[in-house]
Order: structure tokens, then C-alpha cells, then sequence
């Protein structure tokens, strides 16, 4: 018998198996809350690029127990747990998910493609890009490579909310058009890696990072900007102690060492679930404004 204990690890990794297993939470009607189970989107997208023949395969699936008072992350449900045991994983309802998804076609040493797959209170999100593996940083570069059937990426509301089936489209587009998309994330991955990062590139990152956070939480409406932050003040801390560390080591950067240094931070097991698509897209596009000027 497979047991759960969030008690003791509020971030539990599963297997596709195992998650199926857990509790399935519908609406009145029978229809699954959220529109798709969060198993079922993941064997959805898991299809979609098997159908391309492009190899993809379940590197980790992660459950965490946000606290939340009306849905939080985690439900731990009594009366099934008479039934299957104590802490068994068909005694859980977990509504907060992420899994990694790796595209093993044309994985190098180095970096392979990756997708994620992000389930939760507020919605689906599907994002794809390099994923290096020493690090196991999942990266996003560019706005064309993320999808939610909510607003988390900042700008104007849409009035045309995504569906489901919206977002399975766009995994779809990934698919179909793999090589063309492939050749964009090259680019963009080869730019970074062409410009060097100094010092001085630091000192006005950090300065953006500040600043970027400072008006998305400020109370001044004048101010406020909607685009989520690359990083909290935290976070922000910990990576440029270590880009601190690099410099004084005398060792030469890129542009593309730095996101990566900056982006060993956003993991579903270190963070909150919902943040790690928007705020690694954001990330790269406060390194590529900066590369632009």
C-alpha cells in the first residue's frame, strides 16, 4: 500500500500511476472541478507529442499542500481512509500539481526539452523549454511558449477566458510545429549564451529585479504593474549571493549562466506552484530587455 504523509514533506513526488489513484473531485454534476482531472491533462499533453513521435516522458510529478481555507492543496478524506488505510493516496484529494515532462527526441548531454504541466486552484498552465540538466532549471523563452486558462502573465483580463481544451490546443500547436518552435528557443538560448555577463550587468539586474517586484505588490495604484516579478526579495538574495560568488571566482559569465543561476530558485519543490511558469517567463524577459538596450 502507497501512503502520502504531507505532514512531514508538504511537496510529495508521484508517479502518473499513483496520482490517478488519488481522489477524483467532481463538481455536483459529475464533471470534473476545473473542467479535466489533473492525471488526465497530464496523459493528454503525454499524447499529444507521442502522437508527433517526439518521446516524451514523466520525469516527476510533484503534490503540494498550500494552505488554503476553502481548497487548499491537500485534503485528507476520513472516510475513504477507513477504507484503504491510513494516509493512502486514494484517501487524498490533491488539487495542487506540477510535472515535468521530458521530450527525449533531440536531448543532448547537456539540456533536453521540457515540458510542464502546472494543475491547481486557480487553473491549468502548460509552459515548455530547455531544461538543463545538471541543475534540472526548467527554462521559458518567450511569451510563446507558455499557455493558462487564467490570467497570471499580467496585461489586460481577456474576455474570452481559455478552456481546456484552448490549452490542449496550444500543447497541440507545440507538437505539430516542434521543429519551427525548436529553432526560436535555439536562437534565443544561443543569444544569451553569446553575451557576456559582467559585473556591472549585475548591479542593473539587480536593481530591475527590485524594482519590478516593489511595483507589482505596491498598494499605490499609480504604480502597480500587473506582469508578475522574475523574483521575490528572497529569492532575489539567495541567487545574486551566488552570481556574487561566481565574480568572485573570477570566472566569466553569460547572459544565459546568469538565468540560469538566477532560475535555481523556481521549482514546484521550492516555491509556489502557480508562480513558477509566470515568474520564469518573466525572468527571461528582464535579461532580454536588459540584452535589447
Amino acid at each position: 500500500m502507497s501512503i502520502l504523509n504531507f505532514a512531514e514533506k508538504p511537496v510529495q513526488v508521484l508517479t502518473l500511476e499513483e496520482l490517478e489513484r488519488s481522489y477524483h473531485e467532481n463538481m455536483p454534476t459529475g464533471q470534473p472541478v476545473g473542467g479535466i482531472y489533473h492525471f488526465a491533462l497530464i496523459a493528454e499533453v503525454l499524447e499529444t507529442f507521442e502522437r508527433r513521435g517526439l518521446k516524451p516522458v514523466v520525469q516527476e510529478i510533484f503534490a503540494a499542500a498550500n494552505r488554503d481555507s476553502k481548497r487548499p492543496g491537500v485534503t485528507l478524506l476520513p472516510q475513504l481512509e477507513a477504507q484503504y488505510g491510513e494516509r493512502a493516496i486514494e484517501a487524498h484529494l490533491l488539487r495542487r500539481v506540477y510535472a515535468n515532462i521530458e521530450i527525449r527526441s533531440d536531448e543532448t548531454d547537456d539540456v533536453v526539452t521540457c515540458l510542464a504541466v502546472a494543475y491547481h486552484q486557480k487553473g491549468i498552465q502548460l509552459g515548455i523549454g530547455p531544461m538543463v540538466k545538471v541543475c534540472h532549471n526548467q527554462t521559458i523563452l518567450g511569451a510563446q511558449d507558455v499557455v493558462s486558462n487564467y490570467n497570471c502573465y499580467g496585461g489586460q483580463n481577456r474576455k474570452d477566458r481559455l478552456t481546456v481544451d484552448d490549452v490542449l490546443a496550444r500543447a497541440q500547436q507545440w507538437a505539430d510545429e516542434y521543429e519551427p518552435y525548436q529553432k526560436i528557443r535555439h536562437e534565443r538560448m544561443e543569444a544569451l549564451l553569446g553575451a557576456e555577463f559582467t559585473r556591472e550587468d549585475m548591479y542593473l539586474l539587480i536593481g530591475r529585479l527590485v524594482e519590478k517586484r516593489i511595483l507589482h505588490d505596491t498598494a499605490n495604484d499609480a504604480l502597480r504593474l500587473p506582469q508578475p516579478y522574475p523574483l521575490n526579495s528572497s529569492q532575489i538574495n539567495e541567487t545574486v549571493e551566488n552570481l556574487l560568488a561566481r565574480f568572485a571566482d573570477s570566472r566569466e559569465l553569460s547572459y544565459w549562466d546568469a538565468y540560469q543561476q538566477l532560475n535555481t530558485v523556481l521549482k514546484p519543490n521550492r516555491m509556489d506552484i502557480p508562480q513558477v511558469l509566470p515568474q520564469s517567463l518573466a525572468l527571461f524577459e528582464a535579461l532580454t530587455e536588459m540584452l535589447s538596450k
